[in-house]
């Protein structure tokens, strides 16, 4: 199988298993709404290994090399980052996203390992070069990189601190958020609503708190944001899109 055909099979194998997931767990409104905001990525992430189809051999190489560099930089970034939001009120914990991009971390490991098991023979033999060593490496760093990057933010906690909530190696200012709500079938579902900054952006965010939690995370955040129901809101405006 090419590069390219496996990069897309793996995208539409995410995005299926990530709606299922969603689904399941906080409703079929809830991953239809999500699954619009996703659409756009898959189709880039369709589109981006057919681009790379027609890189030669060389330009893929510094392609995967600088992917690895900037993911871990990110990574590695993240402390410093975490500082804008100041002193942490709550640590929720993990969420359901939490847990369906680990999933994913997994299954990209297990492609890394069966890659890294393909390319020994760029790193062993007669037929070693070193053109052929650096390519096997940069494609080795990019698929190891881009699992390490989805199981680390797997395993992100949601928390709540002074100047926003931090969630998947970001954090989000209070500011950006225009209200949150909870959503009646699933009352354990968080739904903020935040300023676009792209038009890719999501507006409407929905989190799965532990119902442990669910308490405590209402009361802070009625320091800083305005309740309403956005759950209404939400289904008001996908039934005048839908018609």
């Amino acid at each position: 199988m090419s590069l390219p055909i496996g990069l897309v099979l793996l995208s539409v194998v995410i995005i299926a298993g990530g709606y299922w997931l969603t689904r399941t767990a906080l409703g079929s409104f809830t991953a239809n709404r999500n699954l619009r905001y996703v659409l756009p990525w898959l189709l880039l992430g369709m589109l981006v290994p057919l681009v790379i189809s027609l890189l030669d051999s060389y330009a893929l190489s510094v392609l995967y090399a600088l992917y690895a560099v900037t993911v871990l930089l990110w990574l590695l970034s993240w402390p410093l980052r975490k500082r804008q939001a100041g002193d942490m009120l709550l640590r929720v914990g993990t969420t359901l996203q939490n847990r369906i991009i680990f999933v994913v971390g997994l299954l990209l490991v297990g492609v890394a390992i069966a890659l890294t098991l393909a390319t020994l023979d760029l790193f062993t033999g007669a037929l070693t070069t070193t053109a052929g060593m650096l390519s096997g490496l940069a494609k080795l760093a990019f698929w190891w990189t881009l699992a390490l990057l989805f199981l680390a933010v797997g395993q992100s906690n949601l928390e709540l601190h002074e100047h926003g909530l931090t969630h998947l190696f970001a954090w989000q200012p209070w500011e950006r958020i225009v209200a949150f709500g909870w959503d009646d079938d699933k009352p354990n579902t968080l739904i903020l609503k935040a300023k676009p900054r792209t038009v890719l952006s999501r507006r409407y965010i929905t989190l799965s708190i532990p119902e442990s939690q669910s308490a405590e995370v209402d009361r802070l955040l009625e320091d800083y944001l305005l309740e309403t129901d956005l759950a209404a809101e939400m289904d008001g405006e996908f039934s005048t899109e839908a018609g």
